[in-house]
């Protein structure tokens, strides 16, 4: 009895509440509901490389397990503190687990010598008795040099019933320990000049402008420089030797490339991450607990490629999920005329990458998404160029 990897992360969680309800049939323990529980739930973490680590207050009275993620996944931890079936309908049961996660947090946070908040904000509480669950989190810190813990702080959320939405939570928190969180910090280590994606793509995008693309692809590009023409003004199009440099040295990119063909090609790459993340989240609860949008894309073929590329391009994705009007006139799609074989393993790689991200990271922890677009922009076009 295991969850099916297959499906989307909702019918995954409505598969893992009836799973529960059938072992609430036979579980009279804590350590029944855990082993019961861990059965359920080892295949499908093993399958994106999450295992569980048991772990027992002294003399085992409290049983609890520990989930471990990659070190820099948007969650260190997920902690989860079990009690006897049924014992949630207790306030003072419900308590005492909210006190124990809170301790078991606060010591797992104090360990971490450099950084014990930073810690902190990636553990997550779970309190669960098979009919009950609740989550723990600390707050995100304001204030970067605060290295004291609150225990005051600590915010619980719930009871909740165990039902499909709390299940579903419960997987996305699980699922968070495989993935990168969806900031533009990390998104720049990915993405960022200095990664190995960035020059082989933004390279390919002005390799395809300038080799792939016929009349209309000129018609875009013609366009693009009209408007940052208007933007700003006569520099635009004179005195760029120094700013063409800039760029060529940062992407690894020819000199010989023409400065507004690179910046177009940068712009273009730029824009096609903000429509593949914005493809993830619109497609987040479709997706299966393994595969992402984005992974989905890499293993297409390559008229499966075209024709999805096409659709995000065309609204189509985000028309069918009743987001209207979200991409009209845009002239970065003019990669779609002159996708070459080297643009088209770019961007795999692109969404190669994207993979790697938690698009539930604005849901979980939206503190750490914050200005998103415009960091990000700020890694990836250097301040001499903007």
């Amino acid at each position: 009895m295991d969850l099916e990897i297959q499906g989307s992360l909702l019918q995954a969680a409505d598969k893992l509440v009836g799973f529960v309800s059938e072992l609430m049939r036979t579980s009279k323990t804590e350590e029944d509901l855990r082993i019961g529980f861990e059965k359920i739930l080892d295949p499908l973490l093993k399958s994106i490389g999450v295992e569980s680590q048991p772990s027992y207050e002294r003399l085992g009275a409290e049983a609890k397990t520990v989930y471990r993620g990659r070190p820099d996944a948007v969650h260190g931890q997920v902690i989860i503190e079990y009690e006897p079936p049924g014992a949630f309908s207790s306030n003072h049961t419900v308590l005492h687990a909210h006190e124990q996660l809170v301790g078991y947090m606060t010591a797992e946070a104090q360990g971490h010598k450099t950084d014990p908040l930073g810690l902190l904000n990636r553990l997550v509480g779970v309190g669960f008795d098979g009919h009950s669950i609740f989550f723990v989190q600390y707050p995100r810190r304001k204030n970067g040099k605060t290295t004291t813990i609150d225990k005051a702080l600590f915010i619980r959320h719930g009871l909740y019933p165990f039902a499909p939405e709390s299940a579903r939570t419960l997987l996305t928190y699980l699922r968070a320990l495989a993935r990168l969180p969806l900031t533009a910090e990390h998104l720049a280590d990915k993405f960022g000049p200095k990664s190995k994606i960035a020059p082989m793509a933004v390279s390919a995008f002005a390799d395809a402008l300038e080799n792939w693309g016929g009349a209309r692809v000129r018609v875009f590009f013609n366009e693009w420089k009209r408007l940052f023409g208007i933007v700003y003004g006569e520099q635009f199009s004179t005195q760029q030797a120094e700013e063409a440099q800039v760029l060529s040295r940062l992407y690894g990119v020819g000199k010989e490339t023409d400065f507004q063909e690179l910046l177009f090609s940068v712009h273009t790459y730029f824009a096609l991450m903000m429509k593949l993340i914005a493809a993830e989240l619109v497609t987040l609860k479709e997706n299966t607990f393994t595969a992402s949008f984005s992974h989905q894309l890499t293993h297409t073929s390559k008229e499966g490629l075209q024709a999805q590329l096409a659709d995000i391009e065309d609204g189509g994705i985000y028309a069918k999920r009743g987001i209207t009007n979200f991409l009209e006139g845009d002239f970065f799609q003019w990669y779609l005329d002159a996708l070459s074989p080297r643009l088209e393993e770019a961007i795999r790689e692109i969404a190669r990458g994207l993979s790697e991200f938690e698009p539930a990271t604005t849901t979980i922890d939206p503190e750490s998404a914050r200005d998103l677009i415009k960091k990000l922009y700020q890694y990836l076009v250097p301040q001499e160029v903007r």
